[in-house]
């Protein structure tokens, strides 16, 4: 082919993906009999590969869910109002890794789009209650810090939460997740305008820290273009930025005369050299004679097993398997053609599983005891903080540790089961006609067997929630109830 014809077709195609981008309408809407298709490619989707489909709810109790997504499909809708419709199917399986996202080309549309309006306050949430802990508005002398929301357009905290749990995915019957989800800026007001209420205008019954109670209505926050002049903020080096960037991910804080550290892991994802910095940091500890060591891993999603193990490694003081079983329900798939990266999938399994009785069980996992580090080992007081979103590998971590005598775990229960989840090899499956993804999990790992199923997560041996008082004076009550048992601790042994 020569050089001309070749920049030609070139063009040609790459023409053709910008027209298919401006043709698209985010209005587009889909006949029902095109929705029903759709849903019946999800449904038979879960109901042949899911491994934990039936964990949490009965076969008939799904087949309800699923009649009440049928009739709901009774007209044209958009999109969005089909992923409105799936999001309560998907979230009534109880699984935190199986979830619904927006089309690829309703990402991309929805990334380009200013924005117009804004929910006013950012919340923490927790049982009955919620407290702002913040306003876009700087002037707003109600709003502030710590005040409490009584009701918004006349329903209470509990009533909001039981609209909005229904759309939220998670593991079990845990609420610790979803409360987390809720919490922080712009979270719950995102969810609160998809699926509860759209209006711009908001009424709502606070309660400030003097008791006094208002009744008060806001609208939506315009955001206005910041016209004060700044000094620039200073070009940082590729090195800074990485550094920067790890340092969200990882840290670790020794305090050389106290002898104690605290070490932070907000993910095990890749991408962070986990496995040099536990290296580096353990050698550390040990060097600096450290004889307490606090892990927060309370915002930890997951990530890899094998980073979750790294750590482990140093921390645990027998040999440890990383789950009693872990299996997928079938190789083959009739649905393969919607599922991302099947044929790698397909031609791996084989090797990676043997049929024991209707399941494929992953046995190397399944047989493999990984044993502690014998350099660098840590063995002194640990103190683990936990919250709803650990979650998923950290699920595992905190699950091999926390039996030791020398470990203590203090805050909440974990989002993540302690029993097991769904969350191996988790490809996404594209609906044909609306482009709406899945994310599916095809394993079932099983942490511990001897625990009841009962959709619970790791329950902290010392249970330190969120109060009033440590959301208004902004204090880390779960960090301050280690730092008093390393305390009381050292006292015991003197």
């Amino acid at each position: 082919m020569n050089r001309p014809l070749f920049f030609l077709i070139c063009l040609v195609v790459l023409s053709g993906c910008r027209t298919g981008r401006i043709n698209f309408s985010p209005d587009k809407t889909y006949d029902p009999d095109v929705l029903k298709k759709d849903l019946n490619i999800l449904t038979g989707a879960l109901e042949a590969h899911h491994p934990g489909l039936y964990w949490y709810q009965s076969k008939e109790d799904w087949k309800k869910q699923v009649n009440l997504a049928i009739t709901a499909l009774n007209q044209p809708l958009s999109e969005p109002e089909f992923r409105k419709i799936l999001r309560p199917l998907v979230a009534s399986i109880r699984c935190g890794h199986t979830s619904i996202r927006a089309s690829k080309q309703w990402q991309r549309y929805s990334d380009t789009l200013p924005i117009k309006k804004l929910f006013p306050i950012s919340v923490k949430c927790w049982a009955d209650t919620m407290l702002v802990l913040g306003s876009l508005e700087p002037k707003d002398s109600i709003l502030i810090r710590g005040a409490q929301i009584l009701s918004i357009n006349g329903d209470p905290p509990r009533t909001l939460y039981e609209k909005l749990f229904p759309y939220v995915f998670g593991d079990g019957f845990n609420e610790t997740h979803k409360y987390q989800l809720l919490s922080g800026w712009g979270s719950f007001g995102n969810y609160y305008r998809q699926f509860v209420d759209t209006t711009s205008t908001l009424r709502m019954e606070v309660l400030d820290s003097l008791g006094n109670r208002h009744s008060i209505t806001r609208t939506l926050y315009t955001p206005v273009k910041d016209t004060t002049k700044r000094a620039p903020a200073p070009l940082l080096t590729k090195k800074q930025k990485r550094a920067r960037r790890l340092e969200g991910v990882r840290s670790l804080l020794i305090d050389r005369s106290d002898k104690q550290a605290l070490l932070r892991i907000n993910s095990f994802g890749q991408g962070s050299k986990l496995r040099k910095f536990f290296r580096q940091g353990f050698n550390l500890l040990k060097k600096t004679g450290v004889s307490d060591l606090i892990i927060d891993v309370r915002n930890n999603g997951g990530g890899r097993v094998g980073n979750s193990t790294a750590l482990t490694r140093y921390l645990v003081n027998r040999p440890f398997k990383i789950a009693d079983s872990l299996y997928a329900v079938r190789r083959a798939s009739c649905y393969g053609r919607y599922i991302q990266n099947n044929l790698g999938i397909q031609l791996s399994l084989p090797f990676l599983t043997r049929k024991n009785k209707n399941f494929y069980h992953f046995g190397y996992f399944e047989r493999h005891a990984l044993t502690p580090k014998r350099k660098k080992h840590f063995s002194g007081s640990v103190y683990v903080l936990t919250g709803g979103n650990s979650f998923s590998a950290t699920t595992l971590f905190v699950n091999s540790i926390k039996e030791q005598e020398n470990v203590t775990v203090i805050g909440e229960e974990t989002g993540g089961g302690a029993y097991g989840n769904s969350a191996w090899m988790i490809p996404d499956l594209t609906l044909p006609h609306t482009g709406v993804r899945m994310r599916l999990p095809l394993f079932r790992m099983v942490m511990n067997k001897n625990l009841p199923n009962n959709g619970r997560g790791i329950e902290p041996e010392v249970e330190i929630g969120p109060t009033v008082e440590s959301v208004r004076r902004n204090y880390d009550n779960k960090m301050l109830k280690a730092s008093h048992l390393i305390l009381k601790n050292r006292r015991k042994g003197s």
